[in-house]
């Protein structure tokens, strides 16, 4: 049985007594008035006042114990595992070594093919599949709590390296759950902090990097302190303004030529090491500073874009986050338009896939996009069904090729696929991109199936800033 369960229990047990206490005192109340009263009962003031007495006793600790039986129960609904708040309560007061998070990636998709119900007994049955297995495996006590969606959350007294190892063994055992196929996804950290609930926003943070891979490639445990200095280290360099930009060259398959740079983000911490986007994004996002990030990055592109060649173009992401915003968009349009640099030097990319975006919402703010003269890129086309769905509902200039196309060209069937990409591209008035190239004979496939750019080593080193500028400052072309 879930320990939250028995806890569960051992209140409503503590509650009966409660309500039971008073009921007792009503029953009293009731034998002295019919069987120890020694006048006959007659309607009189003192039997009215002792009936609505007792009717508001009973009326009472019902209303009391319906009412904190619904504020105060520990489960969650759905998996009878501790809601947030009791999980968060627990972890407080007990301090478990290690906590985790335990997540299935395809719920959407789960939801979607078998229902809402079906849904709901997987997340159930993982619940139960975790304190009957993993717990006993690990010799250990433990809790089992759920926030919200997909992820359960996982607070157990014993080394973290020893959770990791047996997690993993369970994601490789569990890749169907009630006959219905998921994707596992963990993370684990060390709680060592003093602020639990930080610990396990890191956690989130840790799962949103993973890509929902059902077996870690990382080694190394996280530690909560160490993460907890790389937040202060992310959101101290975002407000220093210390961000570190790369330039990949796509090269022009039909010139030779390579004038568009896509632009790559790294930040620098107190130190002056970087930290990868991989890192910094899930904290940004967190501390709702994803637009101030935005425009932080595009403001740094108008100052270089200012100082290199005019036939020089960026391509840079920009959250569909941001994009839903008025007054993010209405900052950013005003920026373009006072630094004086062409529009059209700016393309916009931005991820298809659809748990990042809603492309539906924010359909007539692309088209304002586009009425400025950016041009906009769909980046990682192929790689979800929401893909087909998005050029039908509005042209993009551009579309980047899901990495994995460019990895199978030998592939017969997957070039097909690439080249009908391609066609179809080309039909609808768009450019294609092809990532990750790294060979001269990749260039030519690509080449005679009618690709426009190649980004990857093939194409040419990457630039920072200050390389950038020597090759393509107008004004230092001469020296």
């Amino acid at each position: 049985m879930l320990e939250s369960v028995k806890e569960e229990r051992s209140r409503h047990f503590r509650m009966a007594l409660r309500i039971g206490l008073p009921l007792i005192f009503f029953i009293f109340l009731l034998a002295y008035a019919v069987f120890f009263h020694e006048e006959t009962i007659r309607i009189t003031v003192e039997n009215v006042v002792i009936f609505v007495g007792m009717l508001f006793v009973i009326v009472y600790f019902i209303f009391f114990a319906l009412e904190l039986s619904r504020k105060e129960t520990l489960l969650d609904r759905i998996t009878e595992g501790y809601h947030y708040d009791s999980f968060l309560q627990r972890i407080q007061t007990t301090r478990p070594r290690t906590l985790a998070a335990v997540q299935i990636g395809n719920l959407s998709a789960i939801n979607e093919t078998f229902g809402v119900g079906k849904a709901d007994q997987v997340l159930k049955r993982l619940v139960d599949l975790l304190s009957e297995e993993l717990f006993p495996r690990l010799d250990a006590h433990g809790y089992i709590g759920r926030k919200t969606g997909a992820e359960l959350l996982l607070a157990v007294d014993c080394d973290p390296e020893e959770v990791e190892e047996e997690l993993s063994r369970f994601a490789q055992e569990h890749r169907t759950i009630d006959e219905v196929e998921t994707e596992l996804a963990f993370a684990v950290i060390r709680n060592n902090i003093e602020e639990p609930s930080k610990a396990l926003e890191q956690l989130r943070d840790l799962l949103v990097r993973q890509e929902c891979l059902p077996v870690r490639e990382q080694k190394t445990i996280p530690d909560a302190k160490e993460l907890s200095r790389e937040e202060n280290e992310v959101v101290d360099a975002l407000k220093r303004g210390a961000v570190i930009l790369s330039f990949r060259p796509l090269l022009d398959l039909h010139t030779g030529r390579s004038e568009l740079y896509e632009v790559g983000v790294r930040m620098k911490d107190s130190q002056g090491r970087s930290i990868p986007p991989r890192d910094f994004l899930p904290i940004i996002n967190r501390h709702n500073l994803g637009q101030y990030y935005d425009l932080l990055i595009f403001r740094r592109l108008l100052e270089l874009a200012s100082l290199t060649d005019d036939s020089l173009a960026f391509s840079f992401n920009l959250s569909p986050y941001s994009l839903r915003n008025e007054r993010f968009l209405q900052e950013f349009l005003e920026a373009l338009k006072a630094s004086g640099v062409p529009s059209r030097r700016f393309i916009v990319e931005l991820y298809e896939r659809r748990r990042h975006h809603r492309l539906e919402e924010y359909l007539e703010d692309l088209k304002r996009i586009k009425r400025e003269g950016l041009r906009l890129c769909l980046d990682n086309f192929g790689s979800s069904n929401a893909s087909m769905e998005y050029l039908r509902h509005f042209p993009f200039d551009m579309i980047q090729f899901d990495r994995e196309y460019t990895k199978e060209l030998a592939d017969e069937k997957n070039l097909s696929v690439l080249k009908s990409f391609v066609v179809m591209a080309r039909e609808m008035g768009m450019e294609t991109v092809a990532k990750w190239v790294d060979d001269r004979q990749k260039i030519d496939t690509l080449r005679s199936i009618g690709v426009d750019y190649i980004q990857g080593y093939a194409a040419g080193r990457v630039l920072n800033e200050s390389e950038l500028l020597n090759e393509q400052n107008p004004l230092r072309k001469g020296e």
